[in-house]
């Protein structure tokens, strides 16, 4: 009996650490939020896109967070906002990781975050998903069409 007490409590402790976990998005913008309400978010947040199709918002050079990102993208499916992209372009693998911290430390200021190391490239989860399964976002580092970038992504649903 003393045992189901004591796993009761825990349950309800860690239900509690999970309901405290912010699941805000980027900003205003939330995942699963319908295009035409996800675009305005976006285009109140940002202004004009490089560009605006049914499937994705596209941005170069947008500071969000303290960071200058060489390029964004906001993506849709079923006209559903499922994933925000958030890229820096960085001339090595080393100067990658140090973004992929860099970013790691300033969400770990809002989000609890877990870490792995992979061929020495640092890999973070952290949030909670809206769906209150899986993680919010992840931070990483990747070679990508020939050169190393850090990328916050929040998604995908």
């Amino acid at each position: 009996m003393l045992s189901r007490i004591l796993v009761l409590c825990v349950s309800i402790l860690f239900a509690f650490q999970i309901q405290a976990e912010p699941v805000e998005n980027a900003s205003t913008i939330r995942l699963g939020s319908e295009y035409n309400f996800a675009k305005k978010a976006i285009l109140a947040e940002f202004g004009e896109p490089l560009v605006s199709q049914e499937n994705s918002i596209s941005y170069s050079n947008l500071k969000y967070k303290g960071f200058q990102f060489n390029s964004v993208s906001f993506n849709f499916k079923n006209d559903k906002l499922i994933e925000m992209r958030f890229f820096i372009n960085t001339p090595n693998k080393l100067k990658a990781n140090q973004y992929v911290k860099k970013l790691a430390d300033m969400m770990a200021k809002n989000y609890s975050l877990s870490m792995d190391l992979s061929d020495n490239s640092y890999f973070y989860k952290g949030g909670v998903s809206p769906k209150g399964i899986g993680h919010l976002f992840t931070i990483s580092a990747a070679k990508i069409q020939g050169e190393w970038k850090a990328e916050l992504r929040y998604g995908p649903l």
